[in-house]
């Protein structure tokens, strides 16, 4: 037991009233630099260890000074990742009909294949979309969440300064956000 303000106290008790289904929703968040972003990101990975939110997905878009976007996600399989799994699955394959290696390399076609047109969790092209339109050098903080306690969320974004770029939680939540960017502790 520990005496003093327990900030996580009141989003406990609302977490164990709260229902099993929720909603997964987008927020996505401009920093002066990728520095931020990543601080957020950790800050939001903390926030969902705690159970304060749900995340099902997480993303970084940075622009770089020649205006280049880039996207480091968590989910995503890259083409390469594809590639390199289809390679040893088609190995295997290969092995059972004595062609090892056309097995391998039809392997890494499909597997790369597979991986460039699967997009799960945030979508690539609405990120794309969005780094457009960040100033050179900034970048965004994209999560897909579940804001099982969100005022504890609001009060863990006080510590950032950013700008929302996106949201589809509901106003309110969204305004409270943008509030608590703008009152940067």
């Amino acid at each position: 037991m520990h005496d003093g303000f327990d900030p996580w106290a009141d989003d406990e008790r609302a977490e164990a009233s709260a229902p099993e289904a929720a909603d997964i929703e987008l927020l996505a968040i401009e920093f002066e630099d990728g520095l931020r972003a990543q601080e957020a990101l950790i800050a939001s990975l903390r926030l969902h260890r705690r159970g304060a939110i749900r995340l099902d997905d997480a993303a970084i878009v940075v622009k770089d000074p020649r205006g280049k976007i880039r996207i480091h996600q968590t989910k995503d399989v890259t083409p390469g990742q594809g590639a390199m799994a289809g390679t040893w699955l088609g190995m295997l394959a290969g092995l059972f009909f004595l062609v090892p290696f056309v097995g391998a390399a039809l392997g890494a076609a499909i597997g790369g294949i597979w991986a460039k047109l699967r997009d799960i969790g945030i979508s690539d092209r609405q990120m794309k979309e969005m780094g457009e339109e960040l100033a050179p050098k900034s970048a965004a903080l994209f999560l897909l969440l579940d804001p099982a306690a969100p005022t504890t969320l609001v009060r863990e974004m006080r510590r950032f300064d950013g700008r929302v770029l996106h949201s589809t939680l509901d106003e309110g939540l969204t305004s409270e956000i943008r509030a608590a960017l703008d009152e940067v502790v």
